[in-house]
């Protein structure tokens, strides 16, 4: 049987900022900016790059917030 590896919440959080940065450098690049902006470009609930970006903000948000609580 396959398990999964176990992360730190450390661990969990740098890949979190990873995914952020990366998506932040692939929203400013100038052809991703062209195939957001075509009329075209459609999701099924009309998302965009920088909602993905924000979710992963507030989820790191949040991390933070449990590990600071659970320090007082």
């Amino acid at each position: 049987m396959h398990t999964q590896p176990s992360l730190t919440t450390t661990e969990i959080m740098t890949i979190i900022l990873g995914c952020e940065q990366t998506l932040r450098f692939v929203q400013a690049s100038p052809n991703y900016k062209q195939i957001e902006a075509s009329e075209r470009f459609s999701t099924s609930n009309d998302l965009k790059m920088g909602d993905a970006v924000q979710a992963l903000m507030e989820i790191h948000e949040a991390i933070l917030n449990i590990e600071f609580y659970s320090q007082v």
